[in-house]
């Protein structure tokens, strides 16, 4: 199963694809998914989110949620960043239902007075998805500091 959308020539392209029915999904790391969260997360078990794959061995995958940065983000598409309110990424199995194909990777330079990334000034980093990717039935959290990063 997989999710298309249509470019702007009209021509078709796959925006996500479906994990097997185990949710086994050959999810990497780096890729943006759609999981459950398991058993002890105050309530949230069996919520689906969105999250960053950071480690995968088999069907086991430590996966950081994400939340969308600031709420005026436009009607097409959204950004996302790493949720603080969780210190680690949480372990799941068989939890992932779709894997992301079409997600801009980026990083948000946080302002300092020694210049930008890559001259020593810190960033965070973003993942850009498209609206209509994202499943139904998924919880996108935005997130209540804003559209300022730096300020978590």
């Amino acid at each position: 199963r997989e999710l298309a959308a249509r470019t702007r020539r009209g021509r078709a392209r796959t925006i996500a694809t479906a994990a097997p029915d185990d949710g086994c999904a050959e999810a990497a790391e780096g890729d943006v998914v759609s999981f459950a969260m398991p058993e002890g997360y105050d309530g949230d078990a069996g919520a689906r989110r969105l999250g960053v794959v950071k480690a995968e061995m088999s069907c086991t995958a430590w996966v950081q949620p994400l939340v969308e940065q600031g709420a005026d983000q436009g009607e097409d598409e959204m950004m996302l960043v790493e949720d603080d309110t969780f210190d680690e990424p949480v372990q799941v199995q068989g939890a992932i239902d779709f894997v992301f194909d079409d997600v801009f990777y980026g990083q948000l330079p946080v302002p300092s007075l020694g210049g930008g990334v890559g001259y020593g000034a810190p960033a965070i980093e973003c993942w850009t998805v498209a609206r209509a990717a994202v499943p139904d039935g998924v919880d996108v959290p935005v997130s209540a500091d804003g559209v300022a990063p730096w300020t978590h």
